[in-house]
């Protein structure tokens, strides 16, 4: 039973662009090599006049009672990288608020025109940082967007600069992330081992907050923010993860739901292993599909049909679990190999840096181009990490865990998964052993969110998503009482700002005057 070091995340636009660029910068001959943007030397966009924007016009709702000292702070924004920043204290537990506190950070990319509102955001994750989103606001939306709304960006409850979760140092980390351990008994035992030692580090170095790092109290939080912010309804865009934070929000506060977006959204009302199953066969397709294109390229490093390439890649991982690639002072793992193979099929732009890395191991047996991408998944340079994304990626996950079974019905299921997605599903493993030993859970699934009286609430799913796939979002939308159901038939994880104006102009529209689009409106990959 393979223990792999983390779930497949929610990776962030963001992300995406860095590995673009990244491979760029390494497959291209530049005199002037490409970087990702910051903010400083990203551009200003155009003030766009003709946005039109309408605010929601509402009056500001009740404050729930025994948290009107929370409701009723006053902000104090200071200056933070060329914006302004703000931390919003929030009690730690919800149900104790006159117990210990702690604080949530948010940022604010100001509109560069009249705001109308706040649009709080979510990247996804578990894990990532909202903040990122407020520092490339203009590449996650329109110019009518940035110019009608602050883009708040805000880290969430253990992510970032809001009580951030801490487990490992960084070079333990990292060793942690780089291993991999036999199928056998030993290996398990040794995974294990490996397990407690990371829960033991996240009680030491984290303590109680470990228990309220959840999504349901994240979703609490949220609504103190919108409430400091001035609005009396919610504003909020929410990729991958993200809708499982708007859906919590939505659930439980339907009547301050305003102007809603969730792209990509996971099915919370399922058990893990079936979320485990379908985002395992989600990357299997994904695989086909960029093995197709390689195929339809011409000269396929992979080979000349789909079988053929598939067994190319199943032996690549079979030989790397016992036979590591050497790069530098490193090693490329099957665990690195399983990242690197997987970020790029996020966004089928990136499918290019998949042929240089396949041609790398396949032709040089050179693993560079995979630890480049393994490490920009993992938001890591050497041994150092930019942030805590991936412990509390863990972190929050088990709080939201419903923990059950034990290891032999784990065992059971891991064997299940290799059957259904022969590739990624064996590599990857089943278990939940971290979660049943990390303190926090949950008694139920996260979901259904149900979210009765709210206003409409607008799902998007894209046909080709690997890491939340479509019928995720079908679910996700069925359940709600007030959705409205969007498709874009697109490959790559979410729509939003990757898509053509029959999404993306349908969405600002939605946003921005509360025109709402129509159920079941279905968006071509190129419309």
């Amino acid at each position: 039973m393979k223990l792999k070091p983390i779930a497949l995340l929610a990776a962030t636009a963001l992300a995406l662009t860095a590995c673009v660029n990244t491979v760029d910068v390494q497959s291209r001959e530049s005199d002037a090599p490409q970087a990702t943007p910051t903010p400083a030397d990203t551009p200003d966009p155009e003030p766009t006049p003709m946005a039109d924007a309408v605010a929601i016009d509402a009056p500001m709702p009740e404050v729930p009672d025994g948290l009107e000292e929370f409701y009723g702070q006053d902000l104090v924004w200071f200056e933070c990288d060329g914006f302004e920043c703000a931390d919003v204290t929030v009690p730690m537990d919800y149900e104790n608020p006159d117990g210990e506190t702690i604080t949530i950070r948010m940022k604010n990319a100001a509109a560069t025109g009249e705001a109308i509102g706040n649009l709080l955001v979510n990247p996804g994750g578990p894990g990532a940082s909202g903040q990122d989103m407020a520092d490339f606001a203009n590449l996650y939306f329109s110019d009518d967007i940035v110019e009608s709304f602050n883009v708040i960006g805000f880290d969430p409850r253990g992510v970032g600069d809001s009580a951030p979760v801490e487990c490992l140092d960084d070079a333990d980390l990292a060793a942690y992330l780089d291993s991999t351990f036999p199928d056998t008994d030993e290996g398990e035992a040794q995974a294990m081992e490996a397990v407690n030692t990371l829960v033991a580090g996240c009680e030491a170095n984290t303590g109680t907050l470990l228990e309220f790092v959840g999504t349901r109290e994240a979703a609490q939080d949220m609504d103190v923010l919108r409430h400091v912010l001035g609005d009396p309804r919610l504003y909020y865009v929410g990729f991958s993860y993200g809708t499982s934070l708007g859906g919590m929000y939505s659930e439980l506060f339907p009547q301050n739901v305003g102007r809603v977006i969730l792209d990509g959204a996971v099915d919370d009302s399922i058990p893990s292993f079936d979320q485990t199953v379908a985002q395992a066969k989600g990357f299997e397709q994904a695989l086909d599909a960029y093995i197709e294109s390689c195929i339809a390229g011409g000269d396929c490093v992979l080979g000349s049909t789909l079988v053929e390439a598939r067994a190319t890649v199943s032996e690549l991982f079979e030989n790397i679990e016992t036979t590591p690639i050497a790069v530098g002072d490193r090693e490329l793992t099957q665990t690195g190999l399983f990242y690197g193979v997987a970020m790029p099929l996020y966004d089928d732009t990136a499918w290019f840096a998949l042929d240089i890395a396949f041609d790398e191991i396949v032709n040089g047996g050179s693993g560079d181009m995979f630890l480049t991408m393994f490490d920009l998944y993992m938001s890591r340079e050497g041994d150092s990490f930019a942030n805590n994304m991936v412990e509390a990626n863990w972190a929050i996950n088990c709080a939201d865990a419903h923990v059950t079974g034990d290891l032999s019905e784990w065992e059971a299921h891991a064997d299940q998964l290799a059957l259904e997605a022969p590739i990624f599903g064996e590599v990857m493993g089943y278990s939940q052993y971290m979660c049943s030993i990390m303190p926090g859970g949950e008694d139920g699934p996260l979901g259904p969110f149900v979210a009765a009286g709210s206003e409409p609430v607008v799902v998007v799913g894209t046909t080709g998503d690997p890491a939340t796939p479509y019928e995720w979002s079908e679910a996700f939308a069925a359940n709600m009482d007030n959705s409205v159901f969007v498709t874009w038939e697109g490959e790559g994880h979410t729509a939003y700002g990757r898509a053509g104006d029959c999404i993306n102009g349908t969405l600002d529209a939605y946003l921005l005057r509360g025109e709402i689009p129509e159920d079941g409106l279905t968006c071509g990959a190129t419309e």
